[in-house]
């Protein structure tokens, strides 16, 4: 007989009396009562947020955009920041707010942007890029905390992508020595060379644009360390692993409003105590990652 046409076997009346107990009666005092004495004295949530967002949902049209700002040492510019991205001649769909671990009080932004998320571990720089591949639009920006973009700044990316290149698009990109570690002594953007032509760099710094779909370079390979180099690690994994390039759009000297940044807000809140290129070790790092990459294979600009 067949396994489905087996009857089941009937509990006599004092298994059924014990069943009834252990499921019914001791589960309420070995499982809800003390879940519900564990609800009444575990700590309130850090944020009683004043917006929530509705589901999300995937914009129309092939030029949608997330942006993605982060707080964590600086949140006192991200209204600026929110308010220059409101105001851009092609604005993003959603603004999301990546909140690491701080040992400063992060406030509620949750008023001013459509999504924030937070975290009580520091995933340091690596976490917005996780976040990004939540995103359901074409596109994904993010920006650092001092950044301040100009007017047209979205646009420029856009068009940069619709006029053919393919890549990873930064708003300040170094080109690396020949030889050697990290160096950001040559730049092109809006903190160095401003040319009217769109320009390869070896990785894109402070700002970045791309089309969703470039992100999963990004983890082909885990990182050499989970302390500093994400911009390094996603330049060199999407031109080793899927043949993009990275570049920085045009920043022309007689239209600021194309830039990534507005150069006094960029020089004055990258200069504060909490900069993060201040902190021990962070050109060390660097440098090891960019030396780590050569051997691997990494043929940067200048020595093309």
């Amino acid at each position: 007989m067949s396994n489905t046409n087996r009857s089941r076997p009937n509990r006599t009346f004092l298994q059924g009396i014990s069943w009834w107990w252990q499921t019914r009666v001791m589960s309420w005092w070995s499982v809800r009562l003390p879940a519900m004495f564990n609800q009444k004295t575990q700590a309130k949530t850090a944020f009683d947020f004043e917006h929530t967002p509705g589901p999300l949902t995937k914009p129309e049209g092939d030029n949608s955009i997330t942006v993605i700002l982060t707080v964590y040492q600086r949140s006192e510019y991200i209204q600026k920041q929110v308010d220059a991205l409101r105001a851009q001649t092609v604005p993003p769909d959603e603004i999301w707010v990546w909140c690491n671990s701080s040992d400063k009080l992060i406030p509620d932004v949750s008023a001013i942007v459509d999504r924030v998320i937070i975290s009580n571990s520091n995933y340091k720089f690596w976490g917005r890029f996780a976040l990004a591949s939540m995103a359901r639009t074409t596109h994904v920006a993010l920006f650092d905390d001092d950044i301040l973009p100009q007017p047209k700044w979205i646009e420029n990316c856009l068009n940069v992508y619709a006029n053919g290149t393919e890549g990873i698009l930064g708003g300040s990109g170094p080109l690396l020595e020949p030889t050697g570690g990290y160096s950001s002594k040559n730049k092109i953007g809006w903190n160095g060379h401003h040319l009217d032509e769109i320009a390869q760099v070896d990785l894109a710094c402070q700002t970045w644009f791309f089309k969703k779909t470039y992100l999963k370079y990004m983890w082909f390979e885990d990182p050499l360390t989970w302390e500093n180099g994400e911009d390094i690690h996603f330049s060199y994994m999407a031109l080793k692993h899927g043949g993009l390039k990275t570049w920085v759009p045009p920043h022309p000297e007689s239209e600021p409003e194309r830039w990534s940044c507005r150069p006094d807000f960029g020089k004055s809140v990258g200069r504060t105590k909490d900069a993060v290129y201040k902190s021990a070790g962070h050109h060390d790092i660097r440098d090891g990652i960019v030396e780590n990459y050569r051997r691997d294979g990494w043929v940067v600009v200048s020595a093309q």
